[in-house]
């Protein structure tokens, strides 16, 4: 029997694209339909099972796209390998509170120009959690304080990634628990949700603002603290799946400078918001820009021996178009 969509047929290394979780080339295979066409970018499966193990399927897609309903139903090719996702799986809170701390490469690269309790704050209000090698640990606790996984990132002393390889770049805190009881990723039942999604309740009158790293979420938490801010973790994290919890709310969406086309398209699903807009921060970036607002942030910040005045971030509140009302500022 012939499906609408399947697996694309292994083809060489051009039939296998990069993968919107961990970010490796040539390792993710799209859903396409008998032509050859692919549902869309981020519908597929990653071959890294152990480290990653992203799959999402047409079934999801059509789920956090009611209006696509119109195309031919879907009906899963692998249907004897496929199961219907039934639950959710959580990683441990006492593991959580366990890692949390300030040891890891980034709060020690922002502490030249962070005090040290702002840099405690964040790391409290996020549950930053700290490796025993250093690397950063992002955990994403959901609205209810569950957390559904972490994502765990090294950083250097300059304040950038440390990629070692494409294969180590980024690992997942599930994917280690897997590891640890001899099972895959595939094994745990992921559904990620926002970082920083648990401070919703918690400020049900702020304004939420949306980036796509939490890095960036981090660090403009810490210079504008009166927002709530949240993070996608990539670029295809802003579906209407994964920003549910933002229904209701004013949102304003920081997109990195070259993503703001697509998510500017994308923000038009997000009907459930009260109000939502994309701020044009990257309007001046030149062409090819691949910046966020943190790089922004960082390029003007100071270190502590030369402190950041009013004036620095009274510009950064132009700069960013936050609304043109009494805010607070942690200089």
């Amino acid at each position: 029997m012939n499906y609408k969509y399947h697996l694309q047929q292994y083809r060489g290394r051009n039939s296998r694209h990069t993968c919107p979780a961990c970010g490796r080339p040539h390792c993710f295979t799209l859903y396409v339909d008998a032509a050859g066409n692919p549902l869309a970018s981020d519908v597929g499966r990653c071959e890294h099972l152990n480290s990653c193990g992203y799959h999402h399927t047409p079934a999801q897609y059509f789920a956090d796209h009611p209006q696509e309903h119109g195309r031919e139903k879907y009906r899963p090719a692998e249907s004897q390998r496929q199961q219907k996702e039934v639950r959710t799986d959580y990683i441990p809170f006492g593991l959580i509170q366990k890692s949390e701390g300030t040891a890891n490469g980034l709060i020690r690269y922002l502490s030249k120009f962070f005090a040290q309790k702002d840099l405690e704050r964040v790391t409290k209000m996020y549950h930053l959690g700290s490796t025993r090698s250093g690397e950063i640990i992002y955990p994403q606790i959901d609205r209810c304080g569950m957390c559904r996984t972490g994502k765990v990132m090294a950083y250097g002393a300059d304040g950038h990634r440390v990629k070692r390889s494409e294969c180590d770049a980024v690992d997942w805190l599930h994917a280690r628990l897997m590891r640890q009881q001899g099972k895959t990723a595939s094994d745990y039942h992921l559904r990620q949700c926002l970082f920083g999604e648990h401070l919703l309740p918690k400020r049900p009158d702020s304004i939420v603002c949306v980036v796509e790293g939490e890095k960036s979420a981090v660090i403009a938490s810490l210079v504008f603290p009166q927002y709530v801010w949240v993070a996608t973790g990539g670029k295809y994290g802003l579906s209407p799946r994964m920003c549910k919890s933002l229904a209701g709310r004013d949102v304003l969406v920081y997109a990195d400078a070259d993503a703001v086309g697509e998510w500017g398209e994308k923000i038009q699903s997000l009907t459930f918001c009260r109000s939502i807009h994309l701020s044009d921060w990257a309007k001046d970036e030149p062409q090819g820009s691949k910046r966020d607002i943190a790089d922004l942030i960082m390029d003007e910040r100071k270190p502590l021996d030369k402190p950041t005045t009013i004036g620095d971030i009274l510009r950064w509140n132009q700069e960013l178009g936050f609304p043109k009302e009494r805010f607070t500022i942690n200089i």
